[in-house]
């Protein structure tokens, strides 16, 4: 009964390193966004608030205006695409569930110990096990609110595989 416990909780461990990366990589992306976005809009609104298109192409100048007004809707409409993405509060979140998973991570580990050195009851294993289980799917439920894509997962694997992290090879298989 034992093994298949232990192989499950494996399972989960490899799926909650794979996780935390994955949601790690898109808090990135998605701050990386954020900062593109405002610097752009606070650039663009510091040249159309300003007299320095009037200084380069003249006072009166119809291309002055034009390229202003052009800066104005481009600057609108990252402020909108920024409002819409609310990439920060994403980032935020997609930060929150990646230290949810870390903690299941740890969890796991400890557990697995505790398991080989004989150090709880089968029916506290259980209990742990499926204390683990709910934490997981609290896990899934938030990350669900706090989208991730297949660059962040891809990401996540590659830079596991070249050794950002320390894992075993037992720790990150996922077909043991």
């Amino acid at each position: 009964m034992m093994d298949n416990i232990v192989k499950q909780l494996k399972q989960f461990k490899a799926d909650a390193i794979y996780e935390k990366k994955k949601h790690y990589n898109a808090a990135d992306r998605k701050r990386r966004y954020y900062k593109i976005f405002s610097v752009t809009q606070i650039c663009l609104n510091a040249i159309t608030g300003t007299t320095l298109l009037t200084l380069v192409f003249g006072k009166g100048s119809n291309l002055a205006e034009i390229i202003a007004l052009i800066f104005t809707i481009i600057a609108t409409i990252l402020a909108s695409i920024q409002k819409i993405g609310d990439y920060e509060k994403q980032a935020q979140g997609n930060a929150k569930v990646a230290d949810m998973y870390l903690r299941i991570s740890k969890r796991i580990s400890l557990t697995l110990n505790f398991i080989k050195d004989k150090a709880l009851s089968e029916q506290d294993i259980v209990k742990k096990v499926e204390e683990i289980q709910s934490e997981i799917s609290q896990a899934n439920e938030l990350g669900s609110q706090f989208p991730t894509n297949r660059s962040d997962y891809d990401k996540a694997k590659n830079g596991i595989q070249k050794g950002e992290e320390n894992y075993t090879t037992e720790e990150l298989d996922l077909w043991e």
